[in-house]
């Protein structure tokens, strides 16, 4: 008996809570999502060189990023869309590591029976000897250039000049979609009327009618300003690069009408 009872309430409670659900309304989440290709790349190069003369460390830097930019400029790339103003020059030192005396034996000759004997050298009294220097100087420079395109096609052929150059390191191209708000904004709309279809779907199920909204919330976000792509510069190595979602979702609150 007490078991019947509990299902009893149980039961009412559950009917209770929907009637109050129905009363306040339709609460449904809407999707939507949209395909778009990336019109946007951007990638590094890295030259890097050290030497113990800065203005002639610098000067192989500035050679081949000259052959780096060139060859850009020669590809079609504009030349507003290279920045090659990081460069970084910094003196490097390296200590030299301690020697500890040590001892020469040699045999003392002028007496009628010779001897040996020992002689303790300490290494800072050698001079024009290595031993003696402190510390060891030499300067590393860099600069990184920069380089923004739309046309997808130059990428390999921008690769293999950068690596018959000879720079130092690429980095994974950056991949973007440049009007991604645009297209968030449609992804958008398109969520608000899945949202409006799931609760006319609903309705009709329950013998209701939709009514107004009375509450609408974006609650998701993603169109992706710039993602890492790796890189492939091997010969007859054709990059290729593929559509991203940009989606959108939204919570809405309708009204019903019995």
């Amino acid at each position: 008996m007490k078991v019947l009872f509990i299902l009893v309430i149980t039961l009412f409670s559950s009917f209770v809570s929907a009637q109050q659900s129905v009363a306040n309304g339709i609460e449904v989440i809407g999707k939507a999502s949209i395909e778009a290709k990336p019109d946007h790349f951007i990638f590094n190069v890295l030259i890097f060189e050290r030497g113990r003369i800065a203005s002639k460390t610098k000067a192989i830097v500035d050679q081949k990023s000259r052959l780096v930019i060139d060859s850009y400029l020669h590809t079609g790339i504009d030349k507003n869309a290279i920045d090659s103003s990081r460069l970084q020059l910094s003196p490097r030192y390296e200590k030299r590591v301690n020697v500890s005396d040590f001892e020469i034996q040699q045999r003392v000759h002028g007496r009628s029976t010779p001897i040996n004997a020992k002689v303790v050298v300490n290494s800072k009294n050698l001079f024009n000897s290595d031993l003696n220097e402190k510390q060891k100087i030499y300067f590393e420079v860099s600069r990184t250039i920069t380089v923004t395109f739309t046309d997808f096609e130059l990428y390999d052929q921008l690769l293999d000049n950068a690596v018959k150059i000879g720079v130092s390191h690429i980095t994974p191209l950056q991949s973007a979609i440049a009007d991604n708000e645009a297209l968030y904004q449609q992804a958008l709309i398109k969520a608000v009327e899945n949202a409006k279809q799931k609760a006319q779907a609903i309705a009709q199920q329950i013998g209701a009618k939709l009514g107004v909204i009375t509450r609408l919330k974006e609650s998701s976000y993603h169109a992706p300003r710039a993602y890492a792509m790796a890189s492939d510069s091997r010969e007859s190595f054709n990059s290729q690069t593929i559509k991203k979602n940009i989606t959108a979702q939204v919570s809405v609150n309708f009204t019903i009408k019995h």
